[in-house]
């Protein structure tokens, strides 16, 4: 893999942030959280990248318990295919 550049790491960060904000936001009202805090670390190599995403949900309405788990799981999907498409566009 091309290492990625610094524009596809915003915007695979932008991705990842907003698919689970959006995913979050249409499961549970945005007025039933305190807080909804949403953290991405990504750490490029040289011909790979590693990303971790944390989202910690502070409500004192009931929440889904795997509500995190699929918002994270989304955007790990949503990632794979930009790189996907990214990929086929380097070839």
């Amino acid at each position: 893999m091309i290492p990625l550049t610094d524009k596809e790491v915003e915007d695979i960060i932008e991705l990842a942030y907003s698919t689970s904000e959006k995913y979050i936001l249409k499961h549970v009202n945005k007025k039933d959280f305190e807080d909804i805090n949403i953290t991405i670390n990504l750490e490029r190599g040289e011909d790979n990248f590693d990303i971790d995403i944390n989202i910690d949900l502070d409500s004192d309405a009931e929440l889904p318990e795997d509500l995190a788990q699929n918002a994270i799981d989304l955007s790990l999907d949503a990632i794979d295919e930009y790189i996907d498409k990214r990929n086929k566009n380097l070839d």
